[in-house]
């Protein structure tokens, strides 16, 4: 009996925890860069990924910051592949949530 109530309970609650999921946010330092044009550049090819809910990329601190779309997962060596197609390099990858 405490099995069978166990086993509801986990299936009541794991959609819910599933629907509340958080964001996932990835930076991408990128090398080469050197004006605003280049950002822009880099920016506008990250934006056409159907996972990316927004992109932002700054010439000053040389980085990619993109906020994936709730629910999906970013795919890290399609975005390196973006960035060499606009280029440049893509250096140090970080994974987080958005909070």
């Amino acid at each position: 009996m405490k099995k069978t109530v166990f086993s509801i309970i986990i299936l009541l609650v794991l959609p819910i925890s599933l629907w509340a999921a958080e964001q996932q946010t990835v930076d991408i330092d990128i090398e080469g860069m050197s004006c605003q044009f280049c950002a822009h550049g880099v920016q506008k090819k990250l934006s056409t990924l159907p996972y990316i809910e927004k992109a932002q990329v700054n010439i000053d601190t040389k980085k990619a910051h993109l906020i994936v779309t709730t629910g999906k997962v970013a795919n890290i060596e399609e975005l390196k592949n973006k960035i060499v197609a606009s280029g440049f390099k893509p250096l140090k990858v970080t994974i987080g949530l958005l909070k």
